[in-house]
């Protein structure tokens, strides 16, 4: 059976949350699937579970074992690995709804979009909450990219999203923190075509020991860097909803109690940006968003 869709997951030090991934991705309704693991170099039992999975199932599930790199570097080697006409990827700690893929591959299919979006729900350990916003207002196989790019929820997340093989010609993540950010702006803005499915398919596990929630990791600097890579990179045509996005974004990190001690970073980032700031007509015409310009004085 030819693979529709190669499911990569990176996996460091996960054993407590693997197989609860790994086994949503066994219930999947869509027949036409492969699962790499990606190991990496991990000290604790996810090897083991990795093994098992690929044991049991091995026409489902397959693993690559490699010293640690990053979770960037790890799911680069899972889409050099892939065999499918469709990617898509799950963080090891979360997990996915049974018809998730199969759902966005007859959405891509139907729409000839490059990237298929779905909801994300997030579950809060430290507080057993769960929210599930919708992405956009209405389901739709033609996305306005534009609208996506400034005020779509989870535009510059992996996991809810499904992939053509040829958006990854021209990517590769970075060996970083925020390596969804550094790239899927540039990539969404470079698509032809975004669907959306209104349908909270993909579950966020937001736990302590996420690595965006660990605010003295000083590899969260990367952020800096991605959203100049953003804004740089950006198709020409939608940099203003790109530039307007990492404004917004910056603003929500200087609102995150989290972020207090990187204030004078992105006080700097901001006066560096400023420029293109003031020449982005969105950012101008919202009173809102016009005020990141306010902290570069």
């Amino acid at each position: 059976m030819q693979v529709q869709v190669s499911v990569i997951v990176a996996a460091y030090n996960e054993e407590h949350w693997l197989r609860r991934c790994l086994t949503s991705l066994k219930k999947q309704t869509l027949a036409a699937l492969e699962v790499i693991i990606v190991d990496d170099g991990s000290t604790d039992g996810t090897a083991t579970i990795c093994d098992q999975y690929c044991a049991r199932w091995p026409h489902l599930f397959r693993v690559i074992h490699q010293r640690n790199q990053g979770q960037g570097p790890a799911r680069n080697a899972g889409i050099t690995a892939a065999h499918g006409r469709y990617l898509g990827f799950v963080d090891a700690d979360d997990w996915v709804e049974p018809t998730m893929y199969a759902t966005l591959v007859a959405t891509a299919e139907r729409s000839h979009a490059q990237i298929v979006v779905c909801d994300v729900r997030k579950i809060y350990a430290a507080t057993h909450r769960t929210t599930s916003l919708l992405s956009l207002p209405d389901a739709t196989d033609h996305v306005a990219i534009a609208t996506y790019l400034k005020y779509g929820l989870n535009n510059a997340y992996s996991g809810n999203k499904l992939y053509a093989r040829s958006c990854w010609q021209k990517y590769r993540y970075q060996r970083m923190v925020y390596e969804d950010l550094d790239i899927l702006l540039d990539m969404l803005s470079c698509c032809e075509r975004v669907a959306y499915v209104q349908q909270p398919f993909y579950n966020y596990y937001k736990h302590a020991g996420s690595t965006t929630l660990d605010y003295t990791n000083p590899r969260l600097f990367d952020i800096m860097t991605a959203y100049q890579d953003a804004i740089e990179h950006a198709k020409v045509t939608y940099q203003d909803a790109v530039t307007y996005c990492v404004a917004k974004r910056i603003l929500i990190n200087l609102a995150t109690p989290g972020f207090a001690d990187y204030l004078a970073e992105f006080i700097e980032l901001i006066r560096q940006l400023r420029p293109i700031f003031e020449a982005s007509p969105s950012i101008m015409s919202d009173p809102a968003i016009k005020k990141i310009c306010d902290y570069a004085g």
